[in-house]
């Protein structure tokens, strides 16, 4: 166990040396340099953490401000180990943390970026630790109230994370109506629920100060836009492959076994109970809306020990098989981080097929740093420019870029957190250098109603290895009008 959770961590510090920071991650480091009670897109934990770090560390380096969530992945990792062995034993512990590391969903989106899934999968793994330990214990005593507020601590901390730790009490209130419905007569889970509650109040705090607005953007997510019966099982297959199809259909089978035996199997139930509502939920509302592969997360997340278990079983009969598939599956994770990897720090595969170019995802992790020269170029010749750009993801990655030394507005309609991040009316009047990555044909009819005029200017050339491999446009905005930014931004 100690080896998986070293080797893996000593993995991914390579990996957060060598790539740039993701969309989500610019955009996320670019807003927690203000600090606030929570955000537009998600509960504020995760930009606590590294707006605080960064501050601590003096540095936004990418492998410093990921270490906190690498470290946490560790943690988690322990936890799943000790979560699945308390109830079916150390092996059992070690295969469902070994199918936590293999399974991509995990141990590429939530093991080391700068991410809200990092500190939900810790924290609501240390809640149902807890929790296990709390009905354990003799209800009147003070250790069992202990781990009561320990679990309402817990997942607290996992609401602060991502709003879908919510199906974390909720799972658990189940179960407990289900199997130990004595307990809800004790003052325990009370107690854990009101201080989970409590944890919480910096996200109810600031949605009531902005008019609900994080509550309705993930709300409106889920609205019924039509029956889209090909669109989900294209998002379920999208699922399966993020978890690697072998993984995801042994984790559903194992979920199927818990449901099929029901409450009588205690154990297994209290898992079927933490993992079903949640896919089930994300799987009806694929059915009117898009959902992307890693909402489902912290359903799939507690499926891991129900396989941990019935690897235990498969392992005693032929053993040198399942090991073997184990180390193929890892195999054939390394390979698809190996080549993942390389194209992000070279584009090599550009080289044996220039079409790729055109679709390749790991510009994504390409840091925009290249655009800070020519920027305080412009900057001295005309002094009081800020930056402006139409989309909140070239936000994040000019922010990011800039290292918050100038203002970057977005000018458009969906600014996310960036609505909050100045106060618009303060620009009026203002001249901006509009940034664009290519491949928004639109860009100037986009940013033509926040301008008096624009006048396009050179394209800049971000290079990746020595070579081409983003191009930025760029205009100079004059006049700038707040526009639907000001409904939004601050005074």
């Amino acid at each position: 166990m100690l080896w998986l959770i070293a080797l893996s961590a000593l993995l991914r510090l390579a990996l957060a040396g060598l790539l740039g920071l993701s969309v989500d991650e610019s955009y996320s480091v670019a807003i927690s340099r203000q600090l606030a009670l929570s955000y537009f897109d998600h509960p504020p934990l995760h930009l606590w953490l590294v707006g605080l770090w960064a501050r601590l560390l003096g540095s936004e380096q990418p492998l410093l401000l990921r270490l906190p969530d690498i470290v946490m992945f560790a943690a988690s990792t322990w936890l799943m180990y000790r979560l699945t062995a308390s109830v079916w034993g150390e092996k059992a512990g070690l295969w469902a943390a070994l199918a936590l590391n293999l399974a991509p969903l995990f141990t590429l989106n939530a093991a080391g970026g700068i991410l809200p899934d990092g500190p939900l999968t810790l924290f609501a793994l240390l809640a149902v630790q807890c929790f296990i330990l709390a009905i354990g214990a003799p209800q009147s005593s003070a250790r069992a109230l202990a781990w009561w507020l320990a679990a309402g601590a817990a997942a607290g901390l996992a609401l602060l994370s991502k709003y879908t730790a919510i199906f974390v009490p909720l799972s658990l209130g189940l179960y407990l109506l289900s199997c130990r419905r004595a307990l809800l007569a004790t003052a325990g889970p009370w107690l854990a629920a009101l201080l989970a509650v409590v944890l919480f109040a910096p996200v109810l705090l600031w949605n009531h100060a902005h008019h609900w607005a994080s509550f309705a953007f993930q709300g409106a997510r889920a609205l019924p836009k039509g029956l889209r019966l090909a669109g989900a099982a294209v998002e379920v297959a999208g699922q399966l492959l993020y978890l690697l199809p072998w993984i995801a259909l042994a984790l559903v089978h194992a979920l199927a076994r818990a449901l099929r035996c029901g409450p009588h199997d205690e154990a297994a139930w209290l898992f079927a109970c933490l993992a079903a509502p949640a896919l089930a939920t994300f799987a009806l509302i694929g059915l009117w809306a898009p959902v992307l592969p890693h909402w489902p997360a912290i359903g799939w997340l507690f499926t891991c020990p129900l396989l941990g278990r019935e690897l235990t079983a498969l392992a005693e009969k032929p053993p040198r098989l399942l090991q073997g598939s184990a180390t193929a599956t890892a195999a054939f994770l390394l390979c698809l981080i190996a080549v993942f990897t390389s194209q992000a720090a070279t584009g090599w595969i550009e080289h044996l097929a220039p079409a790729f170019a055109a679709h390749d995802p790991t510009l994504d992790l390409l840091d925009w740093r290249d655009m800070r020269p020519p920027v305080d170029a412009l900057r001295r010749r005309r002094p009081g420019r800020f930056v402006a750009t139409v989309s909140w993801i070239d936000a994040g990655k000019a922010d990011y870029a800039l290292g918050g030394d100038i203002p970057v507005l977005c000018a458009c309609a969906d600014p996310r957190q960036f609505a909050y991040q100045y106060d618009s009316h303060a620009f009026v009047g203002a001249d901006a250098l509009i940034v664009v990555a290519a491949g928004r044909p639109d860009w100037l009819q986009r940013a033509a109603p926040y301008f008096r005029r624009i006048v396009p200017g050179p394209d800049w050339v971000l290079t990746r290895a020595g070579r081409p491999a983003l191009t930025l446009h760029t205009a100079d905005g004059f006049g700038f009008r707040a526009g639907e930014l000001g409904s939004r931004g601050r005074g």
